[in-house]
């Protein structure tokens, strides 16, 4: 709108279009930047598609625990044997819910979690920490999942992969070994058949 006693000269008024055109423009490449995003994150859940059916190690800082199934094996290794060292589960308040002792003298061992607190009762789905306690090991010692990589989950705008019972980031994933398969193939069946 103009004020027709003091109207706008024509300057002033190509200068607002352009300001008009530059928040136009602006708007549209956020737009598209926000499509780009997208896509980039699809692209990159797609090829985490290549981790299902690979037996993997990774970390074992923080975790989501659910109910989908088993709680994978923890490997735990040192640079010298342990003494007194355990693992230590705490929820997301930092909160200890149950400690496992490592067997002493060990340097490189499997230790299992049953997916219960201390008192017996199943820890609820949620977010989780893993830590160990040294005790007296005097070497450095690590722990890391050990298991197959079941699927990739999508939901809830966050990327996870599912090992077990246990939701991972995939930026936790340490090593990635060969593709591990539980079903048994039509032609392995039908061999056996054969076989028999």
């Amino acid at each position: 709108n103009q004020d027709p006693m003091n109207p706008q000269d024509g300057a002033g008024m190509v200068a607002q279009l352009a300001q008009f055109s530059a928040v136009e423009q602006a708007t549209e490449t956020n737009t598209q930047l926000s499509d780009l995003i997208s896509a980039q994150n699809s692209t990159a859940s797609a090829s985490l598609s290549g981790l299902v059916g690979r037996t993997c190690n990774a970390g074992t800082s923080d975790f989501t625990l659910d109910r989908g199934g088993a709680v994978p094996p923890l490997q735990v290794s040192s640079t010298s044997p342990m003494n007194g060292a355990s693992v230590v589960i705490s929820d997301s308040d930092g909160k200890e819910l149950r400690r496992i002792p490592i067997p002493a003298g060990a340097s490189s061992t499997q230790i299992s979690w049953d997916g219960n607190k201390s008192d017996g009762t199943p820890a609820a789905p949620g977010s989780y920490h893993i830590s160990v306690d040294a005790g007296t090991t005097t070497g450095t010692i690590t722990s890391q999942w050990h298991g197959r990589i079941d699927a990739v989950e999508l939901a809830g705008g966050a990327t996870q992969l599912r090992m077990g019972g246990v939701l991972l980031s995939p930026g936790a994933i340490q090593t990635i070994g060969s593709i591990t398969s539980t079903t048994t193939t039509r032609s392995e069946e039908h061999t056996s058949e054969l076989q028999s």
